[in-house]
């Protein structure tokens, strides 16, 4: 099978092309030419030369590249094409100050997934499918570390023997990457899973239009953003729970009082909306953990808090939230199950687990602060919102009931003919 164009983009080097140099006495393969002028310019430029320190522009740097470029190929006597020598000059920019063999797939704007597993495995995702494998596009260990420190440099962190798994986020091209990344010993090699996000946000007639929801469910959802009180959203990985956050958030009647705490930074916020995004450690300085953060965020007494994402292994992070009685309107998103049963079992066992010395207040403080849900799935590569739904004390003052108000059927989202229990500043035509 054929790849496309960004695969073949990202595997570039591998071939073994080769041209000739010194007078036709020598051949290089076009691999080992990049590496030559890789080396000849860190001989020259190293990390802190005054030349490199003054390149603080793409132009700049493009322009000491290509010096290098020029001298080697003189020496060597190596004659290239116009447009070989731009391809030459490109890896080498790519390897020395961007990502190598990733920089095809960030300006892919197909790409939604990056995976790697160690050097010698990548694969992409395209929109919502599955992984299209790519077979290998680092040239060595040496070249896909390289390109693993700079992601985590450009995104504030590091490679650490003392954490062997971090979640960090960037921006490359305008886009909002995040980057999971696992390290030995945990696992034999490094191993990496890189979520790319669109230029802009998808609006939501765009959506609309593309199947994920309905204009009914959009009124729904506004309505309940613009209300008082909370919700979760709640998917699998990639299922759209990020995205569906980032349209929620520019409906919040008072973004400049509202933060956001995050993971990874990768939600779209309005302007004025304050954000809090977890560091990790750099050399001496400690890092500040996604419960710290929930910590700092109470202090400052927003109208509303926004959590990306809540997971079902840190319990503890998520105690105040439910214990503070003064805490603030909450919106979160949380990995687990879509299924009501299951759903239920995994939230009380979350805030049960918070605190076990009381736990039962503790799962009623939960269903009482996010009293509403809202569930995404990805159904056969497309992004479906799946449910909107309350939980509702209807049989016990204990123990709620989840009411959908509305649910996939036949294919789309529907009311299912129940009525929330809190009040929505929704007209009473549009329930019937």
């Amino acid at each position: 099978m054929q790849r496309d164009d960004s695969s073949r983009k990202a595997g570039d080097g591998r071939e073994p092309r080769f041209v000739p140099g010194q007078m036709g006495r020598r051949m290089y393969s076009m691999a080992a030419l990049v590496e030559r002028i890789e080396a000849a310019f860190v001989d020259e430029h190293g990390t802190e030369s005054p030349e490199l320190r003054e390149a603080d522009t793409l132009a700049k740097r493009l322009k000491l590249v290509l010096a290098t470029a020029d001298y080697v190929l003189a020496v060597e006597s190596v004659q290239l094409a116009a447009d070989e020598r731009a391809d030459v000059v490109r890896r080498v920019y790519s390897n020395l100050f961007s990502y190598g063999p990733l920089d095809a797939l960030f300006l892919d704007g197909r790409v939604t997934t990056i995976s790697l597993d160690g050097a010698g495995r990548a694969a992409v995702r395209y929109g919502h499918g599955d992984l299209t494998s790519l077979g290998t596009i680092f040239q060595d260990e040496g070249q896909f570390r390289r390109v693993l420190k700079r992601l985590l440099l450009d995104a504030g962190a590091e490679l650490r023997d003392d954490q062997p798994y971090i979640e960090v986020g960037l921006t490359v091209d305008d886009r909002p990457v995040c980057l999971n990344l696992v390290a030995p010993p945990v696992t034999i090699h490094y191993s990496a899973d890189i979520r790319v996000h669109p230029k802009t946000l998808p609006t939501p007639e765009v959506l609309i239009e593309a199947g994920f929801w309905t204009a009914e469910a959009v009124e729904l959802l506004r309505a309940l953003v613009q209300s008082r009180h909370g919700l979760i959203v709640v998917g699998e990985p990639e299922s759209g729970k990020t995205t569906l956050l980032s349209l929620l958030s520019q409906w919040l009647p008072q973004p400049e009082q509202s933060v956001s705490v995050e993971r990874a930074g990768e939600l779209r916020l309005p302007p004025g909306m304050r954000r809090l995004v977890v560091k990790w450690p750099v050399g001496d300085q400690p890092g500040v953990t996604f419960g710290e953060l929930i910590g700092r965020a109470l202090e400052q007494q927003p109208a509303c808090l926004l959590l990306d994402e809540v997971r079902s292994d840190e319990p503890l992070t998520i105690a105040p939230l439910l214990q503070q009685a003064d805490a603030p309107r909450q919106i979160w998103s949380f990995r687990g199950p879509i299924f009501d049963k299951r759903l239920q079992s995994a939230l009380g066992m979350l805030a049960r687990r918070a605190d076990m010395s009381q736990s039962e207040d503790m799962v009623r403080a939960l269903y009482q602060r996010l009293p509403f849900v809202v569930t995404v799935f990805n159904q056969n590569g497309a992004l479906r919102l799946w449910s909107v739904g309350e939980w509702q004390f209807k049989h016990s003052p204990d123990y709620p009931t989840y009411v959908p108000l509305m649910r996939v059927e036949n294919g789309a989202p529907r009311l299912t003919g129940e009525r929330p229990a809190l009040p929505l500043a929704l007209p009473e035509t549009f329930w019937k």
